[in-house]
């Protein structure tokens, strides 16, 4: 019978063993005493990993913080495209260059759609993050896309604000992702 120790890389195993330890006797002790009635007491030293959620709960919150302040001060919009069930058998065997192109028309499409004038008119930015298994588990690639309510017009070097309570039309992203990637495909 495998071990989880098995399955873990280096680094990923001395980080389970460290918050394993965290906050225990294990970890290593410090004296800490009272200055007025000099009682003393031991308490455990936290293991200090960035992946531990005991002891790095205030970088976290510190790093949000920071994030946060470097938002724009439009609304964000997530975009979700998924992976056609046809092309996942071919997505196993050569994830490599159909994530490639699945994040090359991905991009492609939303910077059309943000430069069509009858959409926004202006260049958009976005962060993509890929996940390739849904909550239960089941292989289904897709990449989640957030973009913020606004783009650049570079000739007037000036931000335009999206108006409405959407970005784009959903049917039409679908139907020029799915042109568009089937094909890219065929090249």
């Amino acid at each position: 019978m495998r071990k989880y120790q098995d399955f873990l890389s280096p680094d990923q195993l001395k980080a389970f063993n460290a918050i394993g330890k965290c906050r225990t006797v294990e970890s290593g002790e410090v004296a800490v005493s009272c200055s007025r009635c000099s009682h003393i007491e031991w308490k455990p030293l936290s293991c200090g990993n960035r992946n531990c959620p005991k002891c790095q709960n205030h970088n976290t919150s510190q790093w949000i913080d920071r994030q946060i302040n470097k938002l724009l001060p439009v609304r964000y919009f997530m975009i979700t495209f998924t992976l056609p069930l046809q092309f996942r058998v071919l997505a196993r065997r050569l994830p490599k260059q159909i994530y490639s192109l699945f994040f090359l028309c991905v991009a492609g499409v939303l910077n059309d759609f943000g430069l069509n004038p009858k959409n926004l008119g202006a260049e958009i930015g976005m962060t993509m993050v890929l996940h390739t298994n849904s909550r239960s588990l089941h292989y289904h690639p897709q990449i989640h896309v957030i973009v913020p309510g606004g783009g650049i017009i570079r000739s007037r070097k000036q931000w335009k604000k999206k108006k409405g309570n959407y970005l784009f039309k959903t049917e039409n992203l679908a139907g020029v992702f799915r042109a568009r990637f089937l094909a890219e495909l065929k090249n």
